[in-house]
């Protein structure tokens, strides 16, 4: 058997690895808008809400939230498996800021339909990236491989 074609072989192989699949493009996609989300409930809650001591520890965890949510899913639909990582506990993390935040907002007597709505793309966000993390830690090890190689596909 030829090594170069062994080479050939496991080159294409890699190159196939790394194409992302339709579940973490929409991962990515649903992570990217949940982040997008969380910061403009972190302006409607500026806006709208008094801000007193207690507010501003919850804004900047919306806000933080809101900025890792939107790096983590465009990286995820690159095809990181870190981002696919981070993407599951920021979902979770969101998922329950809003949670909290909806219960705490009506409470003060403000209903925040977006809050609520960040819920159940925050579960999906969660499903997909969950989903995605091993193929994502496949494909960047495939990438390693290549670039071992003198290939550099991206990300």
């Amino acid at each position: 058997m030829n090594p170069m074609g062994a080479g050939a072989a496991s080159d294409d192989a890699d190159l196939n690895a790394i194409m992302v699949p339709k579940t973490a493009k929409l991962g990515g996609g649903a992570l990217l808008l949940l982040g997008v989300l969380t910061l403009v409930l972190f302006l409607q809650t500026v806006l709208i809400v008094q801000v007193i001591l207690l507010t501003i520890p919850i804004l900047v965890v919306m806000f933080a939230l809101g900025v890792a949510c939107s790096v983590s899913g465009f990286r995820l639909t690159r095809g990181s498996g870190k981002a696919a990582v981070w993407g599951c506990a920021l979902a979770a993390v969101t998922f329950s800021t809003a949670g909290g935040w909806f219960a705490f907002a009506l409470y003060r007597g403000v209903f925040s339909l977006l809050s609520l709505a960040l819920m159940p793309l925050a579960v999906v966000a969660l499903i997909c990236s969950a989903f995605s993390i091993a193929w994502a830690r496949q494909a960047d090890h495939a990438r390693a491989r290549l670039r071992a190689q003198g290939l550099d596909p991206g990300l």
